[in-house]
């Protein structure tokens, strides 16, 4: 996969040693590979001989956990979806937060965060090489403070969001880069004045749509691009006043995959009121069932070579990665843009030659083990730093350099001490895989890991280990008067502003919610009727219906020609699935 020029030279002769001696005794198959046992499933999972030679160059052992563990791993460590109100330890206010009420963390507002009234040299702490490395690392991250939400510093009010980049004006949105005057949404890329949208890119003016890019006006609309003015798309390029369709390529003016002139297609439009929330159900029913006709291609790729996996789009040469843009040389991956050379990442934009990194994160070259850092380079075992290279162990670092544990050393003694520290974790068994369970800051239960189908398993989580804590979810202040979605008028125009002012009580889930300003005038303005659920919860629906696409590909054969292809529809669902050749050929 890589040369070996490209890996780093390491200072670290004892360790070196020790390494080289577990890779000299390595009992590999005829083919260089080796299978092995999941010390927490007990599942066998193959190591092949290319993923040793990364494991070489990286100079770091085999991983003990099979790809399925590697990945809940590390998900477990990032919560996208779930927002609190916490009490700050920095202003003793209370504020909106990634983590819940009950964290026995130090959590401080993101503004002070990034601010300069505190100093993560002053929780430094020295190596014990008698304790544990990961005890040692979770007493220094009870005492260092981490920002409540997952913001950059050049985002403005989106203080109710989350994973969040040069964006504005985003509420209740998780995961926004160059984004504004959005609300309700996941995964908002270029885009602007988006309500209740799942990963959506260089899009304008859109509601309740999910996997699309480059639409305009576009109202649940589904796995479409360069569409504009339409509704209730599934799998559309480049349509236009178009309702009702699926697998179009091209069109205007078609209702219900028919043409029409244009006045008739108005005609025909004008006839459903889609202010009104009993019309928009009976259509999203109809629309299930075009859904249910259409044909499906065995995997959401798009111009991608020499790759396996899913949602890989100007990939190539990623083996076993979902989710991948504009990506090269990839190994079990998930999620990240611009990304290279790297094994078993979750997400990040442009990294490069790193291994087993969670959170995102952007820039970042040669890091290992870590989460949520920013423009580093030769960093392992840390998280939550910024324009840092070498340093182990650290957690809120800017502008550093040679730091263990939060400490400053010289480059000499750096290298000395983290030769000795790579040594003993290596000989205990601590080296070269993501932190363990326990060092997770947030309940296993409200991580992005139960969002995807098999990872939901909430008892076989505490049994691998996983923290499990009931937590309340309301973020709403018990002001105004509560009143229950069921009684609100069905036609957005019998909406009046008071509503404004009350609490939403969204009874299937029990749970609270109230509608903004913005919000309301976009439902007016486009005539959507207001929604009955919270929206996390609508927003979970959409998470689930991802995840059960992901981290898994079956042997299934084509409903056309009949053709043994690899997809990530299962045999047993009801789609009709087509290998890639039937697919163009049927798409009109």
């Amino acid at each position: 996969m890589l040369s070996s020029s490209s890996y780093m030279t390491s200072k670290t002769p004892q360790f070196n040693k020790a390494l080289d001696k577990y890779f000299s005794e390595l009992k590999l198959d005829h083919q260089g590979g080796q299978w092995r046992i999941c010390r927490l499933s007990g599942d066998k999972f193959y190591v092949r001989p290319e993923d040793i030679e990364f494991y070489k160059g990286m100079k770091v052992p085999l991983p003990t956990l099979s790809l399925r563990e590697r990945s809940r791993l590390k998900l477990a460590f990032i919560n996208v979806y779930n927002i609190f109100k916490t009490k700050s330890s920095f202003s003793g206010k209370q504020m909106i937060s990634l983590y819940p009420p009950s964290t026995p963390y130090k959590i401080y507002e993101h503004q002070a965060w990034f601010g300069d009234d505190w100093d993560p040299f002053d929780y430094g702490i020295d190596y014990d090489p008698n304790k544990g490395f990961f005890k040692q690392f979770q007493k220094l991250q009870l005492q260092v403070p981490l920002p409540n939400l997952s913001i950059d510093s050049t985002s403005v009010n989106c203080d109710y969001a989350t994973s969040i980049r040069r964006s504005k004006n985003c509420y209740l949105v998780f995961g926004a880069l160059n984004s504004e005057d959005s609300a309700h949404s996941i995964e908002l890329i270029d885009s602007r004045n988006c309500y209740d949208c799942f990963t959506v890119f260089n899009s304008d003016t859109c509601y309740d749509c999910f996997e699309g890019s480059y639409l305009y006006r576009c109202f649940y609309v589904e796995y479409s691009r360069h569409c504009l003015d339409s509704y209730f798309l599934f799998d559309c390029r480049n349509c236009e006043y178009c309702f009702g369709c699926t697998n179009l390529r091209n069109k205007k003016y078609y209702f219900l995959n028919k043409a029409l002139s244009k006045e008739t297609y108005q005609k025909e439009i004008g006839k459903f009121n889609l202010g009104d929330r009993d019309v928009i159900n009976s259509l999203k029913d109809k629309f299930e069932v075009l859904k249910g006709q259409a044909f499906y291609k065995q995997n959401h790729n798009d111009r991608t070579v020499e790759s396996q996996g899913d949602f890989l789009k100007d990939s190539k040469n990623c083996y076993f990665c979902f989710y991948s843009i504009d990506s090269q040389n990839l190994t079990y991956c998930t999620g990240g843009i611009k990304n290279r050379d790297s094994y078993d990442l979750i997400g990040g934009v442009g990294i490069e030659l790193s291994y087993e990194s969670a959170g995102g994160g952007m820039q970042n070259h040669h890091v290992m083990f870590t989460t949520l850092i920013d423009a580093c380079r030769d960093l392992e075992y840390s998280k939550q730093c910024t324009n840092c290279h070498n340093c182990f162990g650290c957690i809120g670092l800017r502008n550093k350099s040679f730091c263990i544990f939060n400490k400053q050393y010289s480059e000499k003694d750096y290298w000395k001490k983290l030769d000795e520290i790579k040594t003993n974790m290596f000989k205990s068994g601590e080296y070269g895989e993501f932190f363990p369970p326990t060092l997770s800051t947030f309940p296993y239960n409200i991580s992005i890991a139960t969002s995807f189908k098999g990872y939901d398993d909430i008892d076989l989580a505490k049994q691998y280990g996983y923290n499990i804590e009931d937590v309340k979810h309301d973020i709403v202040d018990t002001k105004g008067e509560i009143v229950n979605t069921q009684s609100l008028p069905k036609d957005i125009k019998d909406i009046k502003d008071d509503i404004l002012n009350k609490q939403l009580f969204d009874q299937d889930h029990e749970r609270k919610f109230i509608i903004i300003k913005s919000e309301l005038e976009f439902y007016r303005r486009h005539n959507i009727p207001i929604p009955l659920h919270h929206p996390i919860e609508r927003l979970s629906d959409k998470r689930k219906k991802l995840g059960t696409l992901l981290f898994k590909l079956y042997e299934r054969k084509c409903d056309k020609c009949n053709k043994q292809m690899q997809t990530v529809y299962a045999p047993d669902r009801k789609e009709i699935v087509y290998c890639e050749k039937c697919y163009q050929s049927e798409v009109i």
